[in-house]
């Protein structure tokens, strides 16, 4: 069994939020465009037919959360996505074993509580953050929560994205 441990996928509910509140139509029409992204059942039967030695840890595709929206609206948009995965991860547990939360990355405390819950009620296995949060640097203390909380209280690993 081969497992590929960075494979990226738009919930539809994720998809449908972003075509309300993203101004970027250019990612908008890309991220539309690439159907095993949204489409998993097409996607599983492509596993199945392909590749079915393989299994894959599901991870938010781009654009993240707070990249689709501010502080205000980034913790929705993370809990859509992380329902997403997590119901994907249900529905096909042999092909999708595990995801990876994705966190409102310009909201610290609701990026806490959402780690919280998706480990705790959705069974995310870590945590994906952007390699900087709308330009802003990750070593810049106010995220410095995140990572303490990741791997100090959760033990969890970090994906960057």
């Amino acid at each position: 069994m081969k497992i590929d441990i960075f494979n990226h996928v738009m919930p539809v509910p994720y998809l449908d939020m972003m075509k309300q509140h993203l101004k970027d139509q250019g990612i908008l029409k890309r991220m539309s465009g690439l159907r095993m992204l949204w489409d998993i059942e097409a996607r599983v039967r492509m596993l199945d037919q392909k590749f079915p030695d393989v299994q894959q840890v599901l991870t938010l595709s781009l654009p993240s959360p707070e990249m689709v929206g501010g502080p205000e609206l980034a913790p929705e948009l993370a809990r859509i996505a992380n329902d997403g995965m997590a119901g994907m991860t249900a529905k096909w547990p042999k092909k999708f074993p595990a995801f990876v939360a994705s966190l409102p990355m310009n909201n610290v405390p609701a990026a806490l509580d959402e780690m919280d819950r998706a480990i705790a009620q959705l069974g995310a296995r870590g945590v994906q953050i952007c390699t900087s949060v709308n330009g802003r640097a990750l070593d810049e203390p106010e995220f410095f929560p995140v990572f303490e909380r990741a791997t100090g209280k959760h033990g969890v690993p970090i994906w960057m994205h």
